[in-house]
């Protein structure tokens, strides 16, 4: 792995793997922050773009909100109360948390990809893979759910069949597809002038509620008050959903012009913006709507007589013409989210293939440097397919990619505080206030939220998000053999194992990842004595085959320093150090082993 001359330049990486830090590459205060471009302005072979902060808001409302849609489904099942609740406390325990990491990362690492870039950083090539892993199959298989709302809403406005919705569904996701053909800038202004439309639209909800305020929108609190926790569960997925995506616009951070600074801006805008374009609408149309009929509520609402929501509102105003004004709106509204996520999930797969992790044929870029147009076309393809599955399963078959970068995201960021301190960064450098309290606390938050939504899905998904993680396992060895990854740039810092064809420690990485999955399914539904002594044993196995591989290593390190005592000393205590952690875990696994054969007597 490459060593330097001080223990100081030594870290941890990948949970066990010894590298250099980031640090030792750039001089501190330097390039570290800003990573220079090219001459001509681009970042791999795309051009930087001049996108303001407002713009990064804008895409920002787009990623993540684009209106309140979705929420309908949460208040039957919830209770008026509890919905409003939610809306209001999420963007602080939620949302705030995570787009503070993401600024912050994003301000150290302005960088392409985003969370990918910031996990191979700090942790890796093997969990940056599947930090990117998670990122793209989130916006290949979420984009089709932009495209299927579309599709439903245009058949109710023109009373279409299968056929003729197909036909709309192909027509927008071939449009959209031209828009990011052309470059990040279109994209950039298609959302901010859908953006403002939406805005006003949903504020003339909120007048037309105000104005007609008939009953208390906090009443009930829950839809069902002997069964608070079914409340709850029923609801709180819904509302994590509805304050996710912040982290998807740093994957085109390369390609903003001052990315650390106006991201950091954007995120400030949008933040404030979506949790009032949630809160007021739905404050303001429970209030308008008569007691007791808060149960009607649902996405057809406005657009059935028999089902309540924000169309309503319009239709209740302005009569026939508003549900139509209304109907444009929601499909405007998927339409934009789909835009900028199709701008995003580009560049997922295309920094993977960059960094040799994926088949080179997604790196292509048109000529001017605009867009990696294999990506876009990709993406416009899978979208189509996954259009065909209705709007509840694609979600269920995503929010695990989506979870899980959050369950990661606050480890990315405590990491890069300990690689790049804040007292070496430049002093207008975006920084999570409350010093080391602060960003502990978020990242709790983030990890803590994310993996109990994680615990509230249904058994069936659960196991199927098993599987989703693991395929991120797989892929990562496939695509690692086949096309070398970060060896083929730089072979001696990522030095290849010639016993299995990967990386230096990624046995041990997917052993431990392997591991951590197991004791989050036995945690969750109990282990049996046969399942329990048989995870022990795997463990037990894992830690003594690290014992062995850790102690020719530190031979190595010492072999390979003889002649320089101070470091031979300092190579010395850090492999006596990872002796002594594969010890206690060794220690753990027997002392479980023993205690359930003794419960078993």
């Amino acid at each position: 792995m490459g060593y330097t001359s001080s223990l100081s330049h030594f870290s941890y990486n990948d949970w066990g793997g010894l590298s250099l830090s980031a640090k030792d590459a750039l001089p501190p205060g330097s390039e570290d922050f800003f990573p220079p471009a090219s001459p001509d302005g681009t970042v791999g072979n795309l051009r930087k773009s001049k996108i303001s902060a407002l713009g990064i808001a804008f895409m920002l409302f787009c990623l993540v909100s684009a209106g309140a849609f979705g929420i309908e489904e949460i208040i039957p099942s919830a209770g008026p109360g509890l919905t409003l609740i939610i809306l209001i406390v999420l963007p602080f325990v939620w949302a705030r948390p995570i787009s503070r990491l993401v600024a912050e990362a994003n301000a150290i690492l302005p960088r392409e990809g985003g969370i990918y870039a910031w996990a191979k950083e700090t942790f890796g090539e093997f969990w940056g893979f599947q930090a990117g892993w998670w990122t793209s199959m989130d916006t290949y298989i979420s984009s089709g759910a932009y495209i299927a709302m579309v599709g439903g809403y245009t058949s109710q406005l023109l009373s279409l069949d299968d056929a003729g919705t197909f036909g709309v569904k192909l027509l927008v996701v071939a449009s959209f597809t031209v828009i990011n053909l052309v470059g990040l800038v279109e994209v950039e202004r298609i959302s901010s002038f859908f953006s403002v439309l939406i805005i006003l639209v949903f504020g003339m909800a909120v007048v037309f509620g105000l104005v007609n305020w008939q009953t208390n929108p906090f009443d009930p609190i829950l839809a069902n008050p002997e069964a608070p926790m079914s409340c709850l569960v029923d609801s709180l997925s819904i509302g994590i959903w509805m304050y996710c995506g912040y982290e998807c616009i740093a994957a085109m951070s390369g390609e903003y012009e001052d990315s650390s600074r106006n991201v950091a801006k954007g995120f400030r805008i949008a933040l404030p913006l979506i949790a009032l374009s949630y809160v007021l609408p739905t404050l303001a149309c429970l209030a308008a709507y008569p007691a007791g009929s808060w149960t009607q509520w649902g996405i057809d609402g406005g657009f059935s007589s028999d089902v309540l929501g924000y169309g309503t509102i319009f239709s209740t105003v302005l009569g026939h013409s508003g549900v139509v004004l209304f109907l444009v709106i929601a499909i405007m509204s998927q339409c934009t989210i789909y835009n900028t996520y199709l701008a995003s999930g580009s560049r997922s797969f295309w920094v993977l293939s960059e960094d040799n992790l994926f088949p080179r044929f997604i790196r292509k870029v048109d000529r001017a440097g605009r867009s990696p147009y294999i990506g876009v076309l990709t993406i416009a393809v899978s979208s189509l397919i996954f259009s065909q599955f209705d709007f509840t399963t694609i979600i269920e078959m995503n929010i695990i990619f989506i979870l899980a970068r959050y369950m990661f995201l606050g480890f990315i960021v405590l990491k890069l505080r300990k690689m790049y301190p804040v007292q070496d960064r430049p002093a207008d450098m975006f920084v999570i206030g409350g010093g080391k309290v602060g960003v502990r606390l978020y990242s709790a938050l983030a990890f803590g939220i994310a993996t109990f939504t994680l615990c509230l899905n249904p058994v069936a998904n659960f196991f199927a998000t098993v599987a989703f993680l693991v395929s991120g396992v797989v892929a990562y060895v496939i695509f690692k053999k086949v096309y070398g990854g970060l060896t083929m740039e730089n072979p001696s810092a990522h030095p290849i194992d010639p016993k299995t064809g990967l990386a230096v420690g990624d046995t041990r990485r997917i052993g431990l990842f392997a591991l951590i999955i197991t004791g989050f399914v036995g945690m969750l539904f109990g282990m049996g004595f046969g399942s329990t002594v048989l995870y022990s044993g795997i463990g037990l196995v894992v830690f003594m085959l690290l014992t062995a591989y850790d102690t020719q290593k530190l031979q190595q390190m010492y072999s390979y320093y003889s002649a320089d005592a101070e470091m031979a000393e300092k190579a010395s205590i850090y492999g006596a150090l990872t002796l002594y952690l594969d010890f206690i875990n060794i220690f753990l696994y027997v002392v479980r082993l023993m205690g359930n054969n003794r419960r078993r007597s």
